[in-house]
C-alpha cells in the first residue's frame, strides 16, 4: 500500500493530530526494496513541503494485521451482508463479532444464524470470536470486575449502543487476546465489501507509519472516499457526509478558531474566508488504536463515542484548562462520572493519524431524522464534555471554551438537536476507562457465558469447553 503522506502534524500537548493522509496506491512494490521513501509521520507544525509518500508491503502489513483484533458491532443486518464484511477481513486478524441483534425463541433465531456463518470461517482457519450484547452472563462479568456503569437497571443486562457494544468487543479481546497490540473497529452494514479489506490495511499503515507502541499510542481514523447516493437518476459520490459535515466544522472549531466571531450566525463556518479544517474524521466509524490506548480511554454511548475520542485526548494529554471546583465531566443518564478519577491519564505521547481511502462505502441512506439525532449525539458529547473546562492553554490559540459551547448550543437550536425533554444537547453517558476493571474476574465469569462462542482459536476452545 502507497500512501500519500500529511503535510502537518498540529500538536496540543502530548496529542499530535495529523492532517490527512491519502491511500494512493492498494497494493505497491516499495521503492529499492525499502519500505518508505519519505520521512514517517508527517512534518512539524508551521511546515510545508511536497507531498511525501510512505510504500508498504505486503509482508510489513501482515506483520501488524497479526497482531490486530477487528471488532464488528451489527444489530439485525442480512447474515449475507455481515458475511461479505468478515470475508474482506485479512485472514491475520482475529475477528470479534459483538452482535445486539434480536433474539427469538420460536426457531427463527438471528444471532444462531450469525454463529452459523462465523462457524463456517473458522473451518477454513479463520479465528473469530462471537458473543450477544445482551448475554446476562456478560453483564455479570462486568458488574462483578468494577464497571456496573455498563449495565441497564432495567433488566440488568449491558445497556443497549454501539459504544456498548464496541467496550464488550474491547475487553472481551484485552481478556482474552493479550498479545494482540492493536484493535480495530469496522461497520457491518457494509454492502462493499472489498472496502473492508482497504480499511483493515488503512490501520496497518498508520500503525507501521508510527513509533512502537511502547514508546508512542496511536489511533488510525479513516475518511471515506465518498458515500455514493442516488439521486435524480445518476449515482452521486458524496464526499463528505451529512452528520460529518456537521461535526467536523465544530471540532476544527475548537482545535482551529475561526478570526472572526459568530455573532449568532449558526452557520457551519462564518462568513468570509473558511478556517483551516484539518479535522475530517469527528464520525469516523471505521478506526482503529493501540490496545493500551483503548482500555484508557473513556468512551461514550451510543453514537456519540467517535466524536467524543478528541475530548478525550485532550482531557488525557492535560491541554484543557479546568474551572476552579468543578470535578464531574460529564452528567450520565444516571451517575455523574468523574473525568479525573474514572478516566486515563496519557503516560505516553498519543499521534491520531487520518487516513483517506480510496474505495466508495456503500450503506443503507438514513432519513434525515437519523441523520440529526448522530450529529446531536456529537455535538452533545463536545458540548457536555467541555462542560468543566474554561478554555486550553494559550499557546495552543484555540477557541475559549464557554463561547464555543454556547455557539454549538445556538446551532442545535436552529438546527433541530435540542432534547425537548431537557431542553438541551443529549447529554450522552460517558463510561469509565476498561483498565480500571479487573480483568481476571472478568474472564472468569464470562467464560461461563453461553452466548461466547469461539472458532479457530485452539486455546479459547479449551478454555470455554466449546465446540
Amino acid at each position: 500500500m502507497r500512501l500519500a503522506l500529511p503535510s502537518r502534524t498540529h500538536r496540543f500537548g502530548s496529542l499530535h493530530i495529523a492532517e490527512e493522509a491519502r491511500v494512493l496506491e492498494l497494493d505497491t512494490r516499495p521503492k529499492n526494496g525499502k519500505e518508505t521513501d519519505g520521512d514517517r509521520g508527517g512534518s512539524s507544525q508551521g511546515t510545508a513541503r511536497s507531498t511525501r509518500t510512505a510504500c508498504f508491503s505486503g509482508q510489513s502489513l501482515d506483520r501488524v494485521l497479526t497482531e490486530m483484533v477487528i471488532v464488528v458491532p451489527c444489530k439485525n443486518e442480512e447474515v449475507s451482508v455481515i458475511r461479505g464484511v468478515i470475508s474482506a477481513i485479512p485472514a491475520p486478524c482475529l475477528v470479534i463479532l459483538v452482535s445486539n441483534c434480536r433474539r427469538r425463541e420460536d426457531g427463527d433465531d438471528q444471532y444462531k444464524k450469525q454463529v452459523d456463518m462465523a462457524k463456517a470461517f473458522g473451518g477454513f482457519g479463520r479465528q473469530i470470536l462471537a458473543i450477544h450484547q445482551k448475554d446476562v452472563v456478560a453483564a455479570a462479568a462486568f458488574r462483578d470486575s468494577g464497571m456496573s456503569e455498563l449495565i441497564d437497571p432495567a433488566d440488568g443486562t449491558i445497556r443497549n449502543g454501539k459504544g456498548e457494544g464496541m467496550l464488550l468487543g474491547v475487553a472481551l479481546a484485552a481478556a482474552f487476546c493479550p498479545e494482540r497490540r492493536y484493535i480495530g473497529f469496522v461497520d457491518a452494514d457494509n454492502f462493499n465489501a472489498g472496502s473492508v479489506n482497504e480499511y483493515c490495511k488503512a490501520f496497518a499503515a498508520g500503525f507501521a507509519m508510527s513509533p512502537h507502541p511502547e514508546l508512542e499510542d496511536t489511533m488510525v481514523r479513516l475518511r471515506w472516499a465518498s458515500k455514493p447516493k442516488f439521486r435524480d437518476g445518476r449515482l452521486d459520490f458524496v464526499t463528505e457526509g451529512r452528520c460529518s459535515k456537521v461535526v467536523n466544522s465544530w471540532l476544527n472549531e475548537l482545535l482551529v478558531p475561526s478570526p472572526e466571531p459568530r455573532n449568532g450566525t449558526c452557520k457551519l463556518h462564518p462568513e468570509g474566508e473558511p478556517n483551516k479544517s484539518f479535522v475530517t474524521t469527528g464520525n469516523a466509524g471505521e478506526h482503529a488504536m493501540t490496545m493500551h490506548l483503548a482500555l484508557k480511554l473513556r468512551m461514550a454511548a451510543g453514537y456519540a463515542i467517535e466524536p467524543f475520542h478528541f475530548i478525550n485526548l485532550l482531557e488525557m494529554g492535560k491541554v484543557l484548562q479546568r474551572n476552579g471546583g468543578h470535578n464531574s465531566c460529564v452528567k450520565a443518564n444516571g451517575p455523574v462520572l468523574d473525568g479525573t478519577t474514572r478516566g486515563g491519564t496519557a503516560d505516553k505521547p498519543v499521534r491520531v493519524f487520518q487516513v483517506r481511502t480510496l474505495s466508495p462505502h456503500l450503506h443503507r441512506s438514513s432519513d434525515d431524522g437519523h441523520i440529526r439525532r448522530m450529529w446531536a449525539a456529537g455535538l452533545g458529547s463536545i458540548f457536555h464534555g467541555l462542560a468543566p473546562y474554561h478554555s486550553m492553554p494559550p499557546k495552543t490559540d484555540v477557541a475559549i471554551v464557554s463561547e464555543l459551547r454556547q455557539h454549538i448550543r445556538d446551532f442545535a437550536a436552529t438546527n433541530g438537536g435540542i432534547d425537548a425533554a431537557t431542553g438541551e444537547l443529549p447529554s450522552p453517558t460517558i463510561y469509565p476507562a476498561l483498565e480500571g476493571i479487573d480483568m481476571q474476574k472478568f474472564r472468569a465469569r464470562l467464560a461461563q457465558s453461553s452466548s461466547l462462542k469461539s472458532f479457530g482459536l485452539v486455546i479459547m476452545n479449551s478454555l470455554l469447553k466449546l465446540v
